[in-house]
């Protein structure tokens, strides 16, 4: 369904060129396509439009979706022919700058909820913990999705990351994810004042954790919740992200009641502090992520790794100890 708005209406205007086509356009969807001749103008030639709608559902001008161009315009040309434009409300009419973004196929594919759906029931597991271990597609043998297998780590990584940015994407749609009714925020609160929600059903974020999504926190009830939660925590898996950050496992261990982390930013050496080391506890029915330390160095990661398992740590001082 289109998103009616009047045209005159919007927050930023941009030009580009779309198929040796020069346009002016809109945030809010509109498009004006220049002129190139005087003599032979066109009909729907520099006139503001949403587009015409086609048999399929989407809006054009000319030959040509309007999706592409507004996503052109505001996002630059795509980085080949394998990226099409992925509605994030998944309503193809919609064509708002914001609503829009490049996405390979593969990303396109694993956005639908239809696609998701099947996964889900294939494999009895959320698509972002599915993303989070590609290998997982393995395990499958259905006709339509056996060309996932095919699919890389770093692609599903890039994807996991699309998904939040595209499914938390504004403060109205966080709060629509609370898990916690104003009762229960008031259980909460008089558990532990210093527990904030995350983006994640049953965990909570203390100190200097920033409310994130954590992909392989358990959400089903098991004998033993933090035993489950260390076999799903692998080496190169992501930890959490946010809109922001992606935070990758590096090293982790157990002890007495207690997971530690020792994590690397997604971002690699461009993060500020690509190092960091966290910890997981569990208080009644809520895993309780904290981040314990971010560092410039990955042998400080590795001192404070070691000392919080109880170990003696031979090592000396770090650059960190003083930051």
């Amino acid at each position: 369904m289109m998103i009616f708005t009047n045209i005159n209406e919007f927050g930023e205007e941009k030009s580009c060129t779309y198929k040796n086509e020069i346009y002016s356009v809109r945030d809010n969807g509109a498009v004006l396509r220049h002129s190139v001749n005087s003599e032979r103008k066109r009909k729907i030639d520099d006139i503001w439009t949403f587009g015409t709608l086609d048999d399929k559902g989407f809006m054009r001008i000319g030959d040509e979706k309007i999706n592409r161009i507004v996503t052109t315009a505001f996002y630059g040309a795509p980085a080949s022919e394998q990226y099409v434009v992925f509605h994030k409300n998944y309503n193809s009419q919609d064509n708002r700058a914001k609503n829009l973004s490049w996405v390979t196929k593969f990303e396109f594919k694993i956005l639908q909820p239809s696609i998701q759906s099947q996964l889900q029931l294939l494999l009895d597991m959320k698509i972002e913990k599915i993303l989070s271990d590609i290998s997982i597609l393995q395990t499958i043998d259905v006709p339509n999705l056996n060309w996932m297998k095919s699919v890389t780590q770093a692609e599903a990584d890039t994807c996991l990351q699309k998904y939040v940015d595209f499914k938390f994407s504004t403060p109205q749609e966080i709060e629509n994810l609370n898990w916690h009714t104003q009762s229960s925020k008031d259980v909460l609160k008089n558990l532990n004042p210093d527990y904030r929600e995350s983006l994640t059903p049953n965990a909570v974020v203390v100190g200097n954790m920033i409310p994130s999504y954590f992909p392989c926190c358990p959400q089903e009830k098991s004998e033993d919740p933090l035993q489950e939660y260390f076999t799903r925590l692998q080496p190169g898996n992501v930890y959490y992200m946010n809109s922001k950050y992606k935070v990758l496992i590096q090293q982790i261990a157990f002890v007495d009641d207690k997971i530690i982390i020792k994590c690397e930013s997604g971002d690699g050496e461009n993060a500020i502090k690509p190092w960091s080391v966290s910890t997981i506890t569990y208080d009644n029915g809520l895993f309780v992520h904290d981040l314990y330390k971010t560092c410039f160095e990955e042998k400080s990661a590795d001192k404070y790794f070691t000392v919080l398992q109880g170990k003696d740590w031979t090592g000396g001082d770090m650059f960190d100890d003083y930051c």
